[in-house]
């Protein structure tokens, strides 16, 4: 360091101080740190989560969705313009010899002309046999011709093929004839499916109407034939508008060798008869 000293105006003396140059002083090159080697770090191996086995999910069984069975719609009988279809069960049906009609051993079916108070009517006599409705017809067409107009049926019979006998029954009702029954007439069988077919009835006291259910020789009456009977001949029964009461009453009790017998007394109770 070197000091200069100078006077001024004032005597005073001024010192300045100057700085003398010093060597430049170099830092110490400092060794570079290195940072330490860290050891890596390698994460801990995981054991692998394998997922739990699930139970395979079965859908439930669902019962199966039957459709509900729809009643049968039947058709209303009691309109039709025309007699339904025969059954299928066509057999030939007769009182039991018990009741001791005077006509079981007749082999043919007659027809004539009658007359009383209540006017003209076609007489029927004898069993019912195959052809009866269209003999039965070729009366009616005849008398027709004769300017003689028929609509009432009074037969005197044990019986016999039953789906003759429905054939006349229908047109019976199809034409609005009546039926009838004098106090010396057995309608049996077969014959009360015919009488019970008339829009009006008539019956003298002493006159008997007998019904049983349809019957074949060689079948027994299984319950399972006998409920078959019971829906084959319905649609008849519906047509003429036969009491469902009286239907339901010989067709479940009254068998091949049994028979209900309705006379002037007690038809009344099953349908509307004209008593004389």
């Amino acid at each position: 360091m070197t000091v200069e000293t100078k006077l001024t105006a004032g005597n005073t003396l001024l010192v300045e101080e100057q700085s003398v140059l010093q060597p430049e002083k170099k830092p110490k090159p400092q060794p570079e740190k290195k940072p330490k080697p860290q050891p890596e770090k390698k994460p801990k191996p995981q054991p692998e989560k394998k997922p739990k086995p699930q139970p395979e999910k079965k859908p439930k069984p669902q019962p199966e969705k039957k459709p509900k069975p729809q009643p049968e719609k039947k058709p209303n009988y009691t309109k039709l313009s025309y007699p339904p279809k025969l059954p299928r069960l066509a057999p030939k049906i007769k009182a039991p010899k018990k009741f001791k009609h005077p006509l079981t051993n007749s082999q043919n079916l007659i027809f004539m002309l009658g007359e009383d108070a209540k006017g003209f009517y076609l007489y029927g006599e004898g069993t019912i046999i195959e052809g009866a409705f269209d003999k039965f017809k070729r009366y009616v067409n005849h008398y027709n011709q004769q300017d003689i107009k028929l609509n009432r049926l009074m037969i005197h019979s044990p019986g016999g093929l039953v789906n003759e006998g429905l054939m006349i029954g229908g047109y019976i009702k199809q034409n609005n004839w009546a039926t009838d029954s004098d106090k010396h007439m057995r309608c049996y069988s077969t014959c009360g499916l015919i009488f019970a077919s008339g829009v009006k009835k008539y019956i003298q006291s002493g006159a008997e109407v007998g019904f049983h259910r349809p019957y074949e020789i060689n079948q027994p009456d299984t319950p399972e034939f006998i409920e078959m009977v019971y829906e084959e001949y319905q649609p008849y029964w519906r047509y003429i508008e036969g009491s469902s009461a009286l239907y339901d009453l010989f067709m479940k009790n009254y068998a091949r060798e049994d028979m209900l017998i309705l006379k002037a007394d007690s038809i009344k109770k099953y349908m509307n008869v004209e008593i004389y």
